[in-house]
Formats: structure tokens, C-alpha cells, sequence
């Protein structure tokens, strides 16, 4: 399956406007069938950019993350879910599989000629391998740095409140065709079937391409509010993608996305 983390050897940099990632559609397209969960609007992608700066320099979900190894840019994935660890300690998930190696340069772009750059700490945690129960783990946390401000830290995605986290099982029990979204940095925000689910993994048809690798997968309640399902692990098409569960990523290392949904009208 192609891991939908973007490898960016130095002398290609310039040109990371080529498309990446084949285009046939999932073999199965099962009709949304009663569910609490909703669809956004416009969300059917199709239309990949090279990348997204955090031109406001903040760290959001949705936008490009990228590490270095001694010679230069390694990867380009997407950054996810905002996280805090039990020392208090602020910053963003994306996939394990993106990390080159621990302790590397990691920054934001910010700007369309990657010339700016936000930094964070290097990845501190990282694991992209299966648990003994058989689900999948591929996650990585790095944290803000020093000089980042509160206010630089986005606690929604796409600004839609998050109102909780679900679980493998819980997950597991929601019927196909339930619309499951996701926030990358060069599909955007994009919404699709779920194709099936089991307490491993999720099985996704909505749009996706080499670079979204890490982004925040999600179920938007009716109000609008967001429940965390995983992050983008890979796909062998664009349309026929890997989820891994979050959950379990953050039961390992003690971390808490914070809820910052105003009301639970909607609870995960």
C-alpha cells in the first residue's frame, strides 16, 4: 500500500508540483445509510495543492509538517491532532511513519516559496508498528516550542470545535457509509464513506494523496463539533484509504486532545 507520506529528496524541492498518488476509486461505494453523523459541505476533493503554510504562523491542524535529516528535508506529512502530555506540555500528532529520526529539524512553512519556516521540537514520540491486540499504532507527537504563545496553538479543526474522542470500539460499531472526514495539507478538507471498521484499523473512501499522511480524521456531530477517530496511515488509492485509531496513541503515551466543543449537545 502507498504510505501517504511525502519523501522530499533536496534536489527536487523546486518542483513539488508534480501529482502524487494514483487516481482509481475504491471498489466499494456503499450509500450513507441512517447515522448522527454529518457530511461538510464541498468536502469531495479532487483538487490537491503542493502543500499548505501556516501563513497566520500558527500551528493548526491541516497544514504541512516537515522534518530533516542531515541532508535536508526528508518528509512532508501533515499536521493533526492538537495534544497535551501530563506535564502540560502543548502540540500536534501527525503519522509515525513520517518521522525520519528522533531529535531532527522540524518545521511549518510559511509561506508559498518554503522559504519561512515555523519550527517545533523534534518528534519525541513516534511508533508506527502493531499492538498485541492487533491494532494499529502509527503516530508521532512533536511539541511547541519555547518561544510559541498560547494563542499560536489551534485547538479546532478547520474551526469546528472538538467535542471528544472515540474509540476503536466505538468506531466499530458505526454503520458503512457513515461520512468519516479528514483535514490535510494538500487535499484539504475531505469527506467520504466509511467502507469498513473493524477494532484494528478503519477502512475510508474519501479523498486523499501523498502528503496528507498524519492529517486529524474525524465525525462531525449535527452542531458542527467534531469526534477524533485517527489519522491518515496510507491507501493504494486516492479514494481508498488506511485510518489508524488515535485513541490508543493516546492511552500509550498519556496524551489528552482538549475538548473545546462550548456545549456537548453532541457528544463522541
Amino acid at each position: 500500500m502507498t504510505r501517504l507520506r511525502w519523501a522530499i529528496p533536496a534536489a527536487v524541492l523546486p518542483f513539488l508540483f508534480v501529482a502524487a498518488c494514483g487516481g482509481a476509486a475504491a471498489t466499494s461505494d456503499p450509500r450513507p445509510i441512517t447515522t448522527r453523523f454529518v457530511t461538510l459541505p464541498d468536502s469531495d476533493g479532487g483538487h490537491p495543492v503542493p502543500f499548505t503554510p501556516t501563513t497566520d504562523h500558527t500551528y493548526r491542524p491541516g497544514v504541512t509538517i516537515v522534518d530533516a535529516t542531515a541532508s535536508g528535508p526528508a518528509s512532508q506529512c501533515t499536521l493533526g491532532w492538537p495534544v497535551t502530555s501530563s506535564t502540560g506540555s502543548r502540540g500536534n500528532l501527525t503519522a509515525g511513519h513520517c518521522v525520519s529520526g528522533l531529535g531532527q529539524p522540524t518545521w511549518l512553512y510559511t509561506d508559498s516559496s518554503e522559504t519561512g519556516r515555523l519550527p517545533l521540537s523534534p518528534y519525541e514520540l513516534h511508533e508506527d508498528d502493531t499492538l498485541a491486540d492487533g491494532t494499529m499504532l502509527d503516530a508521532a507527537a512533536a511539541f511547541l516550542p519555547p518561544t510559541a504563545t498560547a494563542a499560536q496553538w489551534v485547538t479546532t479543526i478547520d474551526g469546528h470545535p472538538i467535542a471528544g474522542v472515540m474509540t476503536p470500539r466505538e468506531v466499530a460499531t458505526l454503520p458503512r457509509g457513515t461520512p468519516v472526514c479528514m483535514a490535510g495539507a494538500r487535499a484539504g478538507l475531505t469527506c467520504g464513506p466509511l467502507l469498513d471498521a473493524n477494532t484494528r484499523s478503519l477502512h475510508w473512501g474519501g479523498y486523499a494523496v501523498v502528503g496528507d499522511s498524519g492529517s486529524a480524521v474525524f465525525v462531525v456531530n449535527p452542531d458542527q463539533s467534531v469526534c477524533a477517530v485517527g489519522i491518515l496511515h496510507d491507501g493504494p488509492a486516492d479514494r481508498d484509504n488506511t485510518i489508524a485509531y488515535v485513541e490508543p496513541a493516546l492511552q500509550k503515551w498519556n496524551l489528552t486532545i482538549p475538548v473545546t466543543a462550548p456545549h456537548r449537545l453532541s457528544p463522541c
